[in-house]
């Protein structure tokens, strides 16, 4: 099943970096001194002037100058002034995106690994805080016991059929570690059951809905298997169980 998700955030991203191709180089006034500005952009990478910049919830967000509208970022905190040269890469873009902690809805935000500030270099901060839909390293374990719906199948089960069971309806019953919600439309949650380890990266399995559930509800998942969903910016997972229906019990 093709994947709304996917087709939004490659769409946004490729219309993004086609129309803001060379954007800086038009750039005016002292900012356009920066040797910052006058290196070879690398492929998939956005360069610009910072417009205007804030901290918040553990992120650096930052407007860049392009010869269309500004395009708003955010990444790990960063040193980052008005009038810096920043180089960022290709993010996930999140629309109607809401920070809780500016109390800011932006059109279009694109979440990105890293800033790099080209005028005054620093390393940046680990990253901390909104949001965090699950990166492609497995959740610890939790203290999860939960029965099968089915005997054999169990999120373990999964993993270790996942090349067969790939694109095919699925039913797990686990209980949910981790949510996110309304992540390009899409509600982001972890299950476990007690089953895997984290070693073999088998013991977690991220699932996307448009219904909702909470953190410690158990519930009875039935969706479709995605193989090696990649949205960009480190969102990467290896198995996903995709728009599935939520019963919780």
């Amino acid at each position: 099943m093709k994947s709304t998700i996917s087709a939004l955030a490659i769409l946004l991203s490729a219309s993004l970096f086609v129309n803001l191709a060379g954007c800086t180089e038009s750039t005016q006034g002292p900012a356009a001194e920066d040797p910052g500005l006058n290196t070879p952009i690398p492929a998939g990478m956005l360069r610009g002037v910072v417009l205007e910049t804030m901290d918040s919830g553990g992120y650096t967000y930052v407007a860049i100058e392009t010869d269309q509208d500004p395009v708003w970022a955010a990444g790990p905190k960063t040193t980052v002034k008005t009038g810096d040269v920043i180089q960022i890469s290709q993010g996930m873009p999140m629309q109607q995106f809401t920070s809780k902690t500016l109390n800011r809805t932006f059109d279009v935000l694109y979440f990105v690994n890293a800033i790099e500030n080209l005028t005054t270099p620093a390393a940046a901060a680990p990253i901390a805080g909104e949001p965090d839909v699950g990166k492609s390293a497995p959740l610890g374990v939790a203290d999860v016991s939960v029965a099968e719906l089915e005997a054999g199948q169990n999120i373990a089960w999964l993993y270790a059929n996942k090349d067969s069971l790939a694109d095919q309806p699925v039913r797990l019953r686990g209980k949910v570690v981790k949510y996110n919600g309304n992540i390009l439309g899409w509600n982001f949650f972890h299950i476990q059951d007690g089953s895997g380890d984290v070693a073999n990266g088998n013991n977690d399995l991220t699932v996307t809905s448009k219904a909702t559930t909470t953190v410690g509800a158990t519930v009875v998942v039935s969706g479709t298997v995605v193989l090696g969903k990649d949205l960009g910016a480190g969102y990467a997972f290896p198995v996903l169980l995709e728009d599935a229906n939520i019963t919780s019990e």
